[in-house]
């Protein structure tokens, strides 16, 4: 079956505000178009540039806005997802972009994630609203950062605004993605700081060439002001440094958005990653935002997927449709969450998918860590002697090309040294075993030095002796105290303040529960869970951390008083029956590689 059909159409919402008319035919227009440059202007005197293209001959009707920090009003490459862009100028729709302050050609002076930005964001829309092209009906939309923007200018209320269509976002700027675990993201806070400048600089010549001398002005002055995600990372390692972690995150203001939300998610999302607040967890972005009014799609895969996905595409239109336009589409009937199984590399087709109403309960299933290298489901009972690893030693990176298929596999294939890390395997599972969301690597820990850095990889051993990338995690021991009333049996948080930094002392087990990022795997009876604890010392995706270097010998206990063990989620409510494995190669993202280590004797039930 089409992904196109299997994904239903659905929200509950009041849709009187809309005014738009519903007896348009889907593409009424000619594909000629008509576009327009200009600045609006803020309450402050900040000046936004903005872009727009329309029918010539829509009358006025919705408008659907992309605000992001590249060159959304500057240049005219203004939609990240093009296909839906040009289906909606078919349908009378205007699509809009703004650029963020202190970006492109717009005034304002960069800092990085400003909560300005949102109302900002907020102040477009209605400027957006009023405007003779405009019904008043505005809608968001675009994926990373212009999805990003969506939360923040949501969470501000702007009355005209009907719905946004976020994804691939973050949603707590530090833990999603500036330090996992407390460790700085140095790689992907510099590649953010040169991504999103680039757009910029290569949109502004044309502008000033078109005789924007203002661009020119405003483009200068904020280069000179301009606030780098790498420098703020290194000057406010904790949560509560100067940088203000928190008011910077779309979580701040998430709560207070009251429209229609269409997200999508990727696992292996190798630029924003699948925390998302912890996605499904207490506090994570579905479990603060309206379930009510809030739909979202989860799947393996990277993170332009979303650029051209045609069922993405889809359900965009559908969804656009019934809040900006008013249709009595069916929409009401779409599932709340949907998860979608072992999407393929070659199409993005899944292989089945399973739906919720409300936030799925996964069931904590305890693996304890044990000698001979096993995971088991009973904890140790005698003395078993701990396991030990160097550090910092090469370990094994995820690809930061995904789209490149030919090469998908080659950095995970890379062999790492031996001696510089511990796994650990179940024996082969008697059932199918369906896993979802965060896990949780509960490890006693000593060091010989005062702090060291932790990564844990969840990973696939098929019968054929292929292993398959999952899911990972990480966390800096020193930052390892908990905040006891946001973590769960699967999810550790937390605090990440400089006053909660603890080092180690030599000799002295410490209990450090490292959180693995939400994933959904289903693992297939004969097949066996494994879990690989090295140094963050390789790349996953585009994320690369800036590690404590010195060298040590860590130990991970595992004996009665000190009961190691992974901690993972299980549902008990999937289909019995599920397609036959794919290849390992013909998964979106999840790159395959010959097993690292030996399968042990026996097998294993995850169920009750």
């Amino acid at each position: 079956m089409g992904l196109a059909l299997a994904l239903s159409l659905a929200a509950c919402h009041d849709s009187s505000s809309v005014s738009g008319d519903a007896q348009i035919p889907v593409e009424a227009y000619g594909p000629e178009t008509t576009t327009q440059d200009g600045y609006l202007t803020l309450t402050d005197g900040t000046r936004l540039r903005y872009h727009w293209e329309r029918a010539v001959d829509a009358p006025p009707g919705p408008v659907v806005m992309q605000y992001d920090g590249y060159d959304a009003g500057t240049g005219g490459y203004f939609s990240n997802i093009p296909g839906v862009k040009a289906k909606l100028l078919l349908r009378g729709y205007t699509v809009l972009g703004v650029s963020v302050r202190g970006t492109g050609c717009s005034s304002g002076g960069f800092s990085l994630f400003d909560p300005q930005w949102g109302v900002d964001g907020a102040e477009a829309v209605e400027w957006a609203a009023v405007q003779p092209w405009s019904d008043g009906n505005i809608g968001m939309i675009g994926y990373s950062y212009p999805g990003i923007m969506q939360l923040f200018t949501a969470g501000q209320r702007p009355p005209h605004l009907r719905a946004i269509a976020p994804s691939n976002v973050i949603f707590d700027l530090y833990r999603d993605v500036g330090a996992p675990g407390g460790i700085l993201n140095s790689v992907f806070s510099g590649l953010f700081t040169v991504q999103q400048q680039l757009p910029g600089a290569e949109a502004v010549p044309a502008a000033i060439l078109q005789a924007d001398l203002e661009c020119a002005v405003n483009y200068a002055a904020n280069k000179l002001a301009y606030e780098s995600f790498v420098v703020q990372g290194i000057l406010s390692p904790h949560i509560d440094g100067a940088f203000d972690w928190h008011s910077r995150s779309p979580a701040a203001t998430a709560a207070q958005i009251d429209v229609p939300v269409l997200n999508i998610v990727y696992w292996q999302d190798e630029q924003t990653g699948s925390r998302i607040g912890g996605l499904l967890e207490p506090g994570g972005l579905l479990g603060v935002l309206n379930l009510r009014k809030t739909w979202s799609v989860m799947s393996n895969g990277n993170h332009d997927l979303t650029e051209d996905q045609p069922q993405h595409s889809e359900m965009l239109l559908e969804f656009y449709e019934r809040y900006l336009r008013g249709r009595d589409n069916g929409w009401e009937r779409t599932p709340r969450i949907q998860v979608l199984h072992d999407l393929r590399a070659e199409d993005s087709q899944p292989g089945w998918i399973t739906s919720y109403d409300r936030l799925p309960s996964p069931r904590p299933v305890e693996l304890f860590l044990r000698e001979s290298e096993t995971l088991a489901r009973t904890p140790p009972t005698t003395a078993e002697t701990g396991s030990r690893y160097l550090y910092p030693l090469p370990s094994p990176s995820t690809n930061p090309l995904p789209w490149a298929l030919s090469a998908l596999d080659l950095l995970w294939q890379l062999p790492a040294p031996d001696s510089g890390r511990v796994v650990w395997t179940t024996p082969v599972l008697e059932q199918d075993a369906q896993l979802l969301g965060s896990a949780s690597a509960d490890l006693w820990l000593t060091a010989t030095v005062p702090d060291v850095d932790l990564q844990a990889t969840l990973t696939e051993v098929r019968p054929d002796g292929q292993e398959l990338y999952v899911a990972r995690g990480w966390l800096r021991a020193s930052a390892r105290a908990l905040d006891e009333s946001r973590s769960t049996a699967t999810r550790p948080f937390q605090h990440f303040t400089a006053g909660s930094v603890q080092t180690l002392k030599l000799g002295e087990p410490v209990l450090a529960r490292l959180e693995i990022f939400p994933f959904a795997h289903r693992f297939r009876a004969g097949s066996a869970l494994r879990l690989i604890v090295d140094a963050p010392t390789g790349i996953t995706g585009d994320w690369g951390f800036l590690f404590k270097p010195l060298p040590s010998l860590n130990t991970i206990l595992h004996d009665p008083e000190h009961a190691s063990k992974l901690v993972v989620g299980v549902m008990d409510d999937g289909p019995a029956q599920v397609p036959a494995a794919l290849a390992c190669t013909e998964l979106a993202n999840q790159p395959c590689r010959s097993s690292t280590g030996a399968v042990p004797a026996g097998s294993l039930s995850l169920s009750e």
